[in-house]
């Protein structure tokens, strides 16, 4: 395991993730006879470099291996080494060396501190350790680190320390630059297939192209003035629109016919009252008739 003193972190968030073994890279062979010769690229002009007077890195690793590592699974914790820190969510790495070109095409920032990972009572370790991050070209990077994984429980013993290029960094729209400032500001690595490897020991399953957590890198260079660069932030995708409702015409209200109405209620009170008189006459018609006989 890598020598450092650690001060111990135990975190509160809960996750759950896993490792796992990742392809190793095809190689392919081309024929020295039928291979293209190497031009020299005479035309292009290396910038003066940049030496790094102070460089911050801040990155997570991977948020659902820390809730693994922290959870009811794994019961486990990290620690780092006394040359970094860790802030939730982000290790922090501010030991830096290394240098750039000043057309942030070529070089290096290297960092020192490790993070060490266990879990299932000890059987369970990783370390991840003085990371770099390497420029290749203006639109590429690649975090290195140096890795140890083991699961004791499974082989026996422990890992030696591999360092490796672990991670692949698009550098398109993420870099901040002019003047004696550099920076990269949420640049997502994705494993290589050789970070992938290491990262597994025997127990995890990442594979190649799988992302980690976002990284933030920013520094201060000497010797050189960069020109300016601006990271673009990144675009939130506009929430469909959602259909209006149409609105239903409301059935106009039937009005009550209070005319007819009024005109039957008349005439069935004029028959009523038409009625009434009736039988009443009939009756008093009736009275008399019977007087009469009495009469007799």
């Amino acid at each position: 395991m890598l020598s450092h003193s650690r001060t111990r972190f135990t975190p509160a968030a809960r996750w759950a993730a896993g490792l796992g073994a990742g392809a190793l890279a095809t190689i392919g062979l081309v024929s020295p006879a039928f291979a293209a010769p190497v031009q020299p690229a005479t035309d292009q002009v290396a910038g003066a470099s940049c030496e790094v007077s102070a460089a911050t890195l801040n990155w997570g690793v991977k948020e659902s291996f820390r809730s693994y590592i922290s959870g009811s699974i794994a019961n486990g914790e990290w620690t780092v080494s006394d040359d970094m820190r860790y802030e939730t969510p982000e290790f922090i790495w501010d030991q830096a060396s290394g240098s750039i070109d000043s057309n942030v095409e070529s070089g290096e920032i290297s960092f020192t501190g490790a993070v060490n990972f266990t879990g299932h009572d000890g059987a369970m370790e990783l370390d991840l350790a003085d990371p770099s991050i390497e420029i290749t070209d203006a639109e590429t990077a690649y975090l290195i680190l140096a890795i140890s994984a083991t699961d004791e429980a499974s082989t026996g013993g422990t890992a030696e320390a591999a360092r490796v290029r672990a991670a692949k960094l698009d550098l398109t729209d993420v870099v901040d630059a002019g003047g004696a400032a550099f920076g990269i500001t949420g640049a997502v690595p994705r494993l290589t297939a050789e970070g992938a490897a290491a990262l597994n020991g025997e127990y995890g399953s990442y594979v190649a192209g799988e992302e980690l957590d976002a990284i933030t890198l920013t520094s201060t260079l000497a010797g050189c003035e960069l020109g300016e660069q601006a990271a673009v932030a990144p675009t939130t995708p506009a929430a469909p629109e959602q259909e209006q409702p149409v609105a239903v015409p409301a059935e106009p209200a039937q009005e009550i016919p209070w005319l007819p109405i009024g005109i039957g209620g008349v005439a069935l009170l004029v028959i009523g009252v038409t009625g009434g008189m009736l039988v009443a006459g009939r009756g008093k018609g009736n009275t008399a008739t019977n007087d009469e006989a009495a009469a007799e």
